[in-house]
């Protein structure tokens, strides 16, 4: 049987982007994870810097069938990586690389996503037992360096409906897309999505529908 961190893993290549939700709606923010589930994203993060983030991650894994990844960003420290442990979440992601991060939750059958800025940083995190890393900001790399990369990476920050296809193209395991994925609107409380609905529900779609037909080609 595949141990749990290859298969979570694998299975965020297989879902080709993590939609990242940050915003201070929590309403809002569980309201857009169901939406972007139903359109077929199978891979979702709530930050922790979100407001009531572990509420929101419980609500979307009790909400959402096994099938779709739940996960946590913006791990900071030590005290979040053990207050985050029993939101259900398979995969965590920092923007840096937090003392015992690796450790703390890979020993809990959860996914680390350190973030790195540059190789020596990537190395260091490799090093340390990382199976996987978040290059961030990806304006400080290139989709080209991956050709010297040994380690699964996902380029986080700033991705877009057009920057994303070079990355995939280029190796990167899966990429991290916030609100040019997910919506501007999540800071704003109640239920209306007419600015999601109006810029960015399509593009989400599109972005969807490209990465089904990518992956049956393949």
């Amino acid at each position: 049987m595949m141990d749990p961190l290859t298969l979570t893993k694998n299975r965020l290549k297989e879902a080709g982007v993590i939609a990242i939700l940050r915003g201070q709606a929590p309403s809002k923010l569980f309201q857009r994870g169901i939406a972007l589930a139903e359109m077929g994203y199978t891979a979702i993060e709530v930050t922790l810097d979100s407001k009531d983030a572990l509420e929101t991650i419980e609500r979307l894994r009790k909400a959402l069938p096994d099938s779709v990844l739940i996960g946590v960003g913006t791990v900071l420290n030590h005290g979040q990586i053990e207050g985050c442990m029993d939101a259900g979440i398979t995969f965590a992601l920092s923007p840096t690389f937090p003392e015992g991060m690796i450790e703390g939750f890979h020993s809990n059958g959860i996914l680390a996503i350190p973030g790195v800025r540059n190789v020596s940083e990537l190395r260091l995190a490799q090093q340390a037992g990382a199976q996987i890393v978040k290059l961030f900001p990806s304006s400080e790399w290139t989709p080209e360096q991956l050709e010297d990369v040994s380690i699964p990476c996902i380029p986080v920050g700033g991705i877009d409906h057009q920057s994303i296809w070079p990355w995939l193209d280029a190796g990167a395991w899966c990429v991290g897309m916030g609100a040019n994925l997910c919506g501007s609107d999540l800071d704003q409380e109640g239920d209306d999505n007419l600015d999601w609905i109006q810029n960015q529900e399509q593009q989400a779609r599109d972005i969807f529908m490209e990465l089904q037909r990518r992956h049956n080609t393949a």
